[in-house]
């Protein structure tokens, strides 16, 4: 659930700094995919050799939730403020591989750990004699079961009510629940550590920083726009960001995950009235037919 809902929150994000394209999304796909594949590798080699499985576990979650915390400070803190303007590449290309830098700093972490959750929760609930096919089945429907309902929730409820910086709170806390559940049953044996873990991902989750209005209002230009004014709105909806700004001349812009839709000055205003004149026409024009 914390994985899918988390590509569903920095899907969002990445598209609108890195624009809302196809290859926007293949690139975040890839990484994932990539992440969730090492991960699982090197869980799988461990859950065979390691004594204590479920400890495992519950350890990997809390890196979980660490590595959203990661997340969330790169994409509010960090990756919008790199002094690069891809704007300038004369070649797609280089696009391509600043892009695919970018997501690679921002989001592996979190999915190496989500890799390396099923093999080790696979370990941790065998016992000895028991069906591996049957095993592996029920942990597969059970982990897509969550995969689902994070999808829906995230995309349908969280982050339109509640908005993308609380949405990796939401994540970081579900993670550290599942980690906590994981090792209870291990008593005053890991109690110090279990401790230690939770005050670490509570302060990561009280500092979780705002995406810069700037990102959602001007997207991959945000870095190279000077005088951006101030906002005056800013939401983020079900489907889209919505940003609506005042220049220091007094111009409002309307801007819509990255890019400015409508705007006050006067070679905009030109076109919208075009816009709003030239279907009135046409209808006087069918209807004289």
């Amino acid at each position: 659930m914390c994985a899918l809902g988390a590509e569903i929150v920095w899907t969002r994000l990445l598209a609108v700094m890195m624009g809302a394209t196809v290859y926007t999304f293949s690139v975040i796909l890839a990484v994932f995919l990539v992440g969730l594949g090492i991960g699982s590798s090197v869980g799988a080699l461990l859950a065979r050799s390691i004594v204590r499985p479920r400890v495992a576990l519950g350890l990997c979650q809390f890196l979980a939730a660490a590595g959203v915390g990661w997340t969330a400070y790169m994409l509010a803190d960090s990756i919008p403020y790199w002094p690069v303007n891809p704007v300038l590449a004369t070649s797609p290309w280089f696009t391509f591989q600043i892009d695919l830098m970018r997501t690679f700093w921002a989001v592996l972490p979190a999915t190496l750990m989500w890799g390396a959750s099923f093999p080790l929760a696979l370990a941790a609930v065998a016992a000895p004699g028991e069906d591996p096919g049957r095993l592996a089945g029920e942990t597969y429907a059970a982990n897509t079961v969550g995969a689902i309902l994070g999808a829906l929730a995230f995309s349908i409820v969280i982050v339109p009510l509640v908005g993308t910086r609380d949405a990796d709170r939401i994540l970081m806390t579900l993670s550290a629940i599942a980690a906590l559940v994981a090792l209870s049953y291990m008593g005053k044996a890991f109690a110090g550590y279990i401790v230690a873990g939770a005050v670490a991902i509570s302060l990561l989750i009280w500092s979780a920083d705002e995406v810069p209005w700037t990102s959602l209002a001007y997207g991959r230009r945000s870095i190279s726009t000077t005088d951006a004014g101030v906002p005056l709105y800013v939401g983020e909806g079900m489907n889209s960001s919505v940003v609506i700004s005042q220049l220091p001349s007094g111009a409002r812009y309307f801007h819509v995950s990255g890019k400015v839709e409508a705007s006050t000055e006067p070679f905009d205003m030109r076109l919208q009235r075009m816009l709003g004149i030239f279907p009135r026409w046409s209808r006087k024009t069918r209807a004289r037919c």
